[in-house]
């Protein structure tokens, strides 16, 4: 998929496709364009269609990224893909991202892409690969702040991404699920409810047509996609039913 020249704005974002210049300069900072306020995101485009914000579930991540990272917040980005969540999250005072991939393709154009952004000289992105995510293994020992994982469903409900996921957000952290569609909403919560509270105001739905240039750019109606958002509950001292049943979810 490609951007309009004029880039495309969500949230407190403003994206262009990376031109030549931009590649070779690879000058880009960290500051809000002045005269609107808004960081600009600069992508260069990989083969697939996710992570440039013309999709639905990437917008809804996205607008939700914008309102809810604090400074200091680490993410984990699953099924990071082009690193624009990560890239967004760090904009808005994150201090770290892990982004974690199936496709080694999308971890080496999320790599650039932070890079081009001005985010590679200090180390706060970690790009991994799926078979790299242990449970407990990032940011130990409590776990991330805040996970967003913007994957398609059947992947989503697999028992080993659940306890990766869920294992490595800290109690009380926050989870977004998206690449999902509506009608999938009550499986995906089955998955995860032993563990997530779910948030039900911050529940999003967006269509193709209400996401600007979707249609125009995959050339068809790619249909309605939801955002699922819950929190991690706070387990007792001494429960550890918990983590022996992650365990069995690891492996199986």
């Amino acid at each position: 998929p490609s951007l309009h020249t004029d880039g495309l704005t969500i949230g407190k974002m403003k994206i262009f496709a990376a031109s030549q210049q931009d590649i070779e300069q690879n000058d880009n900072n960290n500051d809000t364009d002045d005269d609107e306020l808004l960081y600009p995101i600069y992508l260069l485009l990989g083969r697939n269609g996710w992570g440039t914000g013309v999709h639905p579930s990437t917008r809804l991540c996205l607008e939700w990224i914008c309102s809810t990272i604090k400074d200091g917040d680490v993410l984990l980005d699953y099924g990071c893909g082009s690193g624009i969540l990560s890239i967004s999250a760090l904009h808005m005072g994150a201090s770290r991202c892990v982004g974690v991939d199936v496709e080694a393709e999308a971890l080496v154009t999320a790599e650039r892409n932070l890079a081009l952004n001005g985010w590679d000289a200090d180390g706060r992105f970690q790009g991994l690969h799926t078979r790299e995510v242990l449970p407990y293994d990032i940011c130990p020992p409590q776990g991330v702040d805040v996970c967003v994982a913007n994957i398609l469903i059947g992947q989503l409900v697999r028992p080993s991404m659940v306890a990766a996921i869920v294992t490595n957000l800290r109690e009380g952290g926050l989870l977004c699920l998206s690449g999902i569609r509506p009608a999938q909403i009550d499986s995906l919560k089955r998955a995860y409810d032993d563990s997530i509270e779910w948030l039900d105001d911050e529940y999003a739905e967006l269509s193709a047509g209400e996401t600007l240039n979707c249609i125009e750019t995959y050339g068809f109606d790619v249909g309605q996609w939801a955002r699922l958002v819950g929190r991690k509950r706070v387990r007792e001292v001494g429960d550890s039913s918990f983590i022996l049943r992650m365990s069995d979810l690891a492996v199986s």
